[in-house]
């Protein structure tokens, strides 16, 4: 008994290709109807604030840097006591500036001791004031970028911005430097370019400036 003779399906070259082409054209049908069918992005309204300019003109700053100049003044007038009763201690034990005391003696070892201690005093008080100061400073400056910031978002809120920018176009490239820190020096840069229309820097100054003359903000 012979077997059935198989069946073999040949199919041609141009069958397969305008399969293909079919199947492709029914892809890019779909995706120009999806395309279609997703709306236009609304333009951004952008609007750059310069940081140091503001910081610059804000009386609130300027009030609270007095302060602070006031609060040092104070603190240095102590250092400064401290600086001359060493100065004078050094003056005793020093026979080249008219000291009279004698290496060796008890008065000798006890001026000595107290002339130790008080430059460990002043050393300490003032590492402690530099501390003291950088805190205050670091201080004022949150205070101060947490009141630009709601002063910023009120003003992109009441004129329709949707981004506002921090401008750092007044930040020049270094003339001489490594390939490393230029590139860091320019990779640092958000804004390349921004027209004077789009700067708020004013309009935050002022406002802020006006609110701490009111005495309307915290």
């Amino acid at each position: 008994m012979q077997s059935a003779p198989s069946l073999t399906i040949r199919v041609s070259k141009r069958t397969v290709l305008a399969t293909l082409g079919a199947v492709v054209l029914g892809a890019l049908a779909w995706q120009a109807g999806a395309n279609a069918a997703r709306p236009p992005a609304n333009p951004t309204a952008v609007a750059t604030v310069n940081l140091p300019q503001i910081l610059q003109n804000l009386e609130e700053r300027n009030v609270r840097q007095a302060s602070m100049t006031k609060a040092v003044e104070a603190r240095q007038a102590q250092l400064d006591e401290l600086t001359k009763r060493i100065e004078a201690l050094q003056m005793e034990l020093d026979p080249e500036q008219g000291g009279t005391l004698k290496p060796g003696t008890t008065e000798y070892r006890d001026k000595l001791i107290q002339l130790r201690e008080l430059q460990v005093t002043l050393d300490a008080r003032f590492k402690l004031l530099e501390q003291v100061l950088s805190f205050e400073r670091g201080s004022v400056m949150r205070d101060l970028y947490l009141k630009i910031e709601d002063a910023v978002e009120r003003i992109a809120e009441r004129d329709g911005y949707d981004v506002v920018l921090l401008d750092d176009t007044d930040f020049t490239l270094p003339q001489e430097a490594g390939q490393d820190d230029m590139n860091r020096a320019i990779l640092a840069r958000s804004v390349v370019y921004r027209h004077d229309s789009i700067d708020i820097t004013n309009q935050v100054v002022q406002l802020m400036n006006n609110e701490f003359k009111a005495g309307s903000r915290p």
